[in-house]
């Protein structure tokens, strides 16, 4: 058996809505034998002062900064070092004048995901709305057409390659989004674990698949393959697993 072990599993906070605990996802670190990224630790409180400073003033500087958190500029700019490193924030060189150059600090896309915006509210208006529409095809067509839009915004960010390739850089692609995934080759097939669901706040009723259905639909369209749930979370499985569906050859007899 050949295995291939592969991906970046972020540590979360224990949560009672569905995600995995800290605990268990160090378990999965050390079968994987992975360390965790640096840039998928969460922030500490004090660099979370500094993200939601930058959230509310763009464009702030060392200065700007050790005036409003009242702290001496090497500790702003400690924080400001470890923000940069993670991928939160960039800075920007000012107009150049006489003297030492001076920054301009601006969050990233990752950084504005990090200082808190949440869409959950809408996202669960709205999933509740489609569950409730009356005529099963419109609900469907919906669904489709979502997951569609979901999977080609991933397809868009996944480099060219073997379905492995894809499958590997879609893992690595969800932890940057703070979910948590793996990848493995079991005897030349590609599993995709998925080890804790990425929608915990509209997966209330365990009876509801749609959501398992639409996270399908969205893995498959990024992959450009269509994928099928082996393993889920929801059967008492430790993880969701996806793996490409097997083409079935038929076999035709001599008479």
């Amino acid at each position: 058996m050949k295995l291939v072990k592969i991906g970046v599993l972020p540590i979360l906070p224990a949560r009672a809505n569905g995600l995995a605990h800290a605990s268990d996802l160090r378990k999965v670190f050390a079968i994987m034998d992975l360390a965790p990224s640096n840039n998928q630790i969460p922030t500490r409180p004090v660099d979370q002062l500094v993200l939601d400073l930058l959230r509310r003033h763009e464009g702030l500087t060392v200065v700007d900064l050790t005036e409003k958190l009242e702290v001496t500029a090497t500790a702003v700019r400690q924080r400001l070092d470890r923000l940069e490193s993670a991928g939160y924030v960039e800075k920007r060189k000012n107009s150049a004048g006489r003297g030492r150059p001076t920054f301009s600090y601006f969050l990233t896309d990752l950084g504005w995901r990090q200082v808190g915006v949440t869409y959950t509210d809408l996202a669960v208006a709205l999933w509740g709305e489609i569950l409730l529409l009356e005529e099963a095809h419109t609900r469907t067509k919906l669904i489709d057409r979502v997951s569609k839009r979901m999977g080609r915004s991933f397809k868009d960010l996944l480099p060219e390659g073997s379905l492995e390739d894809r499958m590997k850089s879609l893992a690595g692609l969800m932890a940057t989004r703070r979910i948590p995934a793996s990848f493995v080759s079991i005897e030349g097939l590609p599993i995709l674990s998925v080890h804790a669901c990425p929608y915990p706040d509209l997966t209330g009723r365990d009876s509801d698949r749609s959501l398992c259905d639409l996270e399908q639909q969205v893995l498959s369209e990024a992959i450009g393959q269509p994928l099928e749930l082996s393993c889920c979370r929801l059967d008492g499985h430790g993880t969701c697993q996806f793996k490409p569906i097997q083409k079935q050859t038929t076999q035709t007899s001599n008479p």
